[in-house]
């Protein structure tokens, strides 16, 4: 290419900086004849719906911008990381980004190499330099200004995946297959993303395979549900996913069996390997209506907690009302001032019982 055409490529990318699904109609040759992509026209609906998403909450930034995708598998989800990479790397000059998957291998051999095949079709290509670890600017001197790193993490040790900082630019990290990401790990991304007059966005895709930990908070019913843009797709709704597998699946293991929720539905397991009872009955238990019984035993339940992020909680029950007392809940490491607490309660409500 001629400088003159780079600088007129340059303008036009500069339109996509808020419109991650205008730069993936305009950097790849759709439907274009003798290409890869010569018999497809786009990208699938669910991932329309998310790159428009991802522009909308760059347009009207308060914090950083979180969307997160739990999916059945086949759906198009690594080519959408990919997309979203490039056109953040194409799109803001110096921008900063993370990329880290559940394993290792996850990384090296499925995201990454994904990346690679998008980067060889982008018209932009030759912008940017790939390699093992890192996607960054060809330009002399621009290279470790203007990247994304493929980031591997240890739960011990989450100084790897730290150091986003990108004051005045742009910085985003990119999570796949998230349920199996610690949280330590979410928490050290977390503030990474801080910077004040930055375009900031954090996605995080995977199948729902845990039915806790960040990812699944990140979801309805969770304790970060409304810091996150969430989304659920189920397979059978993507063009591209293989039906006849998908209807073995179904056969073989029952429609609404836990392998179907996640691996066709996008949903989140009943219960995981250490519940006794499954998320779903405690959800439907929220839901329903609340019956009162005055005459039933008043039960106080305490649930010790003496370090780290849980707290000592202390909840009523009457029959099947555990509702219209309120949890007591606090943070206290010394046991006896935890127990002087218990005691005042049970002075005040004189429970019938304590466990």
């Amino acid at each position: 290419m001629t400088s003159e055409a780079d600088r007129e490529l340059e303008r036009k990318m500069g339109k996509y900086r808020r419109d991650p699904l205008g730069f993936v109609g305009f950097a790849f040759p759709w439907g274009k004849p003798g290409s890869p992509l010569e018999g497809e026209s786009g990208p699938e609906t669910w991932q329309r719906e998310v790159l428009q998403r991802l522009g909308e909450g760059l347009c009207s930034p308060e914090e950083a911008t979180r969307i997160a995708v739990a999916s059945g598998h086949g759906i198009g989800k690594s080519a959408l990381v990919a997309w979203i990479i490039l056109w953040a790397m194409s799109t803001c000059p110096d921008t900063r980004g993370i990329v880290t998957a559940n394993t290792e291998a996850q990384l090296r051999t499925k995201t990454w190499p994904e990346l690679a095949k998008w980067l060889r079709l982008a018209v932009n290509g030759h912008w940017f330099t790939y390699t093992s670890s890192a996607l960054q600017s060809a330009l002399p001197g621009r290279e470790r200004t203007w990247r994304v790193d493929a980031v591997t993490w240890s739960e011990n040790n989450t100084e790897a995946i730290a150091g986003l900082h990108n004051k005045g630019k742009r910085a985003f990290a990119v999570f796949d297959e998230a349920s199996a990401i610690p949280d330590p790990v979410w928490e050290t991304i977390e503030g990474a993303l801080t910077d004040a007059g930055t375009e900031l966005f954090w996605t995080a895709f995977g199948n729902p395979t845990r039915s806790s930990g960040r990812f699944r908070e990140c979801f309805a019913g969770g304790r970060f549900a409304h810091r996150w843009s969430p989304r659920q797709i189920d397979s059978r709704s993507v063009s591209m996913t293989n039906k006849t597998q998908i209807a073995t699946w179904v056969a073989d293991y029952g429609a609404d069996s836990d392998f179907v929720r996640v691996r066709v539905k996008g949903e989140f397991p009943r219960a995981g390997t250490l519940q006794f009872i499954d998320s779903e009955r405690v959800e439907q238990a929220i839901a329903r209506e609340l019956f009162k019984d005055p005459t039933s035993a008043l039960v106080m339940g305490v649930d010790i907690a003496r370090h780290g992020e849980d707290q000592t909680v202390i909840r009523f029950r009457r029959g099947v009302d555990a509702r219209s007392i309120p949890a007591v809940k606090f943070r206290i490491p010394d046991l006896m001032t935890t127990a002087g607490r218990v005691m005042e309660l049970v002075n005040s409500y004189e429970p019938d019982a304590v466990f």
